[in-house]
């Protein structure tokens, strides 16, 4: 009977140390939603994808093997002892080194008071697994509903969004897993040697919208924004990727006729309805996650993916590494298509994702230097090297005069690795820069997430939205504060990982009757809500005046109220009267007071250019909601949620089934 213990609790102990790493190895530290990532991993492992769970495991008996030979010797060699007692042997003996012989009772209370310990210790553990795992969060979300979209929505369809009649081009960099984190500390990152000293150059020198010279700002990634699909939804739409099950849902090849969230109005819409030319490249399979199906349905996207580079002899064949094809293809692609793109007399919108820095560790291209202890470390500062360098050649280009730059990280990594390399306390961010934008002249630091990127790109090419906010996001040239500025960061990400009546109604389900009206003259109308206070953000100044204040979590900071001073008032004269004019012209004369010949400035808005309005897109909903190329007649729309699990969890690399190649584990 105690044998039986004694392999149940060395078999939990090694479970429970399993689920932890791989809690770890996915989550990175992350608690909503962590329980439910080990659930999506294990029915994804289930199901034959990817090999992900066989990937965590390897992984785990990789880094863990002392402890696991060290436990596991200690645990045969009782069984043996047991045994030999138990044959009667009074002579027992490993080699030439004899070993005592110990009553059996005492053996046996040995071995069970060891199995409890272990199962005690066990306890312990699965009790601090069941927070650090956020199950308790993980069941209260399946509950907790939201009503933050009727609060804070601001439907993209209805916007009113000027354009100069200049169009500058957009070229939009998404990078994978890219973080602020990676920056040394001296600039405000996480890392002691930063990993990404060219990319914290060129945000420094542009606009992180940021008041601090030295310290680079960054981007929050609040609840439903955590994986590629969700966080380019953020990113494009300003919303996030509330579903149930999400990511079964999501990460998957999808065929062409799916609706990518139809009713909703995304930034390649709004550009498109302008008269801009959409492109979107990347490394993989396009389909995979509804990416194809995103940008065909929502702007007519031009898509170059793994499949056009091998039409377009940018890599052989049988050329097949990690997702696909690696970032130092990926650029050589962008380039060549940008010389194209740029010959014609529209303005254009590139888009481009990068992969190589994906989890687990990375792909270490041929260019990848040696410079830091993982390989992880090195493929993130190859990446900061060859976007650096990309951005070098786009400002060399004739077109750059007239092009904005936006880099910004998609999602926080998922590896393993990251948490152990940075503070316990420290705020993980993504990356986020604009370049060759309009200026940014408010003072002070901006506190955002992902979904504030959308409205951001738009006013970076020079227009004008009215209200400053789209979806839930809010640009950041705006004086509006953003969601993060208003709630704060975890009550915001709380809120979007909740249920909400409207997502399922509106996002989902296309229900324009919960909208709300926009009112003719938003100064009269009744009811109206009130002008949102400004941007009371904290300036580094500030920060510092009350740095021992900060340190306290309990700290509110509310900015320093400033009174005005107004000159005493000018002494009364009494008012002397004066005779009639006398018109020059008698003829014109005609009792009244003469009107001036000019108008006064009314300080109205300048006029709009023709293309200036956006009306939703430029859609026909009786045609295709969703502005774009979704063809048939019968496409499938996603499914309601119903029941949201406020899940954030990784997406997994699509099997190359048809691809002569391997994915890359390295």
């Amino acid at each position: 009977m105690w044998i039986f213990l004694m392999t149940a609790a060395w078999l939990i102990f090694l479970l429970l140390n399993v689920i932890q790493y791989a809690s770890y190895y996915f989550s990175s530290k992350l608690a909503v939603g962590g329980f439910s990532q080990i659930l999506y991993t294990l029915q994804n492992s289930m199901s034959g994808s990817e090999g992900t769970w066989k990937e965590v495991i390897g992984d785990f008996f990789l880094r863990q093997w002392p402890l696991l030979i060290a436990g596991t010797t200690v645990f045969v060699f009782m069984i043996w002892y047991y045994r030999q007692l138990k044959k009667g042997s009074n002579d027992i003996k490993i080699g030439k080194f004899t070993l005592p012989v110990i009553q059996m009772k005492w053996v046996k209370s040995a071995a069970s008071l060891l199995a409890v310990s272990v199962l005690f210790v066990a306890g312990l553990e699965g009790q601090h697994f069941y927070k650090v795992l956020g199950i308790d969060e993980y069941q209260k979300s399946l509950t907790d509903t939201s009503d933050l979209f009727d609060q804070y929505y601001a439907d993209p369809g209805s916007a009113d969004i000027r354009f100069p009649g200049k169009k500058k081009n957009l070229i939009y960099i998404l990078c994978e897993s890219m973080e602020q984190t990676y920056a040394g500390k001296e600039t405000g990152g996480g890392m002691k040697k930063s990993l990404i000293p060219e990319l914290t150059k060129l945000a420094k020198e542009n606009n992180d919208f940021s008041m601090d010279k030295e310290v680079l700002n960054g981007a929050y990634t609040p609840g439903n924004t955590t994986w590629t699909i969700a966080g380019i939804s953020a990113q494009t739409m300003g919303i996030p990727l509330n579903l149930e099950n999400a990511t079964q849902v999501w990460n998957r090849n999808f065929d062409k006729t799916s609706q990518f969230l139809p009713y909703v109005t995304a930034l390649g819409d709004i550009l498109k309805s302008n008269g801009y030319h959409n492109y979107f490249m990347c490394g993989s399979d396009a389909a995979f996650a509804g990416r194809a199906n995103l940008f065909n349905q929502h702007g007519e996207y031009r898509v170059f993916d793994y499949h056009t580079a091998i039409e377009d002899k940018i890599i052989d064949p049988d050329h097949y590494v990690w997702w696909g094809y690696e970032d130092l293809y990926l650029f050589k692609y962008a380039q060549k298509e940008l010389t194209e793109i740029a010959k014609q007399d529209e303005p254009f919108n590139f888009m481009m994702l990068t992969v190589d820095t994906h989890f687990p560790s990375g792909y270490p291209c041929d260019e990848c230097p040696s410079e830091f202890k993982s390989q992880y470390e090195n493929v993130i500062r190859c990446s900061d090297h060859q976007i650096a360098r990309f951005v070098k050649w786009i400002q060399q280009q004739d077109f750059y005069k007239d092009t904005t730059i936006v880099i910004a990280g998609d999602h926080l990594s998922m590896d393993a690795d990251v948490p152990d390399w940075i503070d316990e306390d420290y705020r993980r961010k993504t990356f986020f820069t604009v370049i060759n934008g309009p200026e940014y002249s408010i003072e002070a630091t901006r506190e955002f997430a992902t979904i504030d990127i959308y409205p951001t790109i738009i006013e970076s090419l020079g227009a004008q939205i009215d209200g400053g906010r789209l979806g839930l996001g809010t640009s950041l040239y705006s004086n509006q504060p953003t969601l993060v500025e208003r709630m704060g960061y975890e009550d915001l990400s709380r809120e979007m990982n909740a249920k909400s009546e409207f997502y399922e109604s509106v996002i989902l389900n296309g229900d324009q009757s919960k909208l709300p009206e926009k009112p003719e003259d938003s100064e009269s109308a009744e009811g109206s809500d009130p002008e949102p206070q400004a941007v009371t953000t904290v300036t580094p100044q500030e920060y510092q005046q009350n740095r021992d204040d900060f340190a306290d979590p309990e700290y509110v900071w509310s900015p320093p109220v400033t009174y005005p001073s107004y000159p005493d008032p000018a002494p009364v004269l009494p008012v002397q009267p004066s005779p009639d004019p006398v018109p020059e012209n008698p003829d014109q004369n005609t009792g009244e007071t003469p009107q001036p010949t000019t108008p006064p400035d009314t300080g109205g808005t300048p006029d709009e250019t023709p293309d200036g309005g956006n009306n939703g897109g430029g859609q026909d909903p009786d045609k295709n909601p969703s502005g774009g190329t979704g063809s048939g007649s019968e496409s499938e729309v996603p499914p309601a949620s119903g029941d949201n699990t406020g899940t954030t969890v990784p997406e997994t690399p699509p099997a190359a089934s048809d691809q002569s190649g391997s994915i890359s584990s390295q």
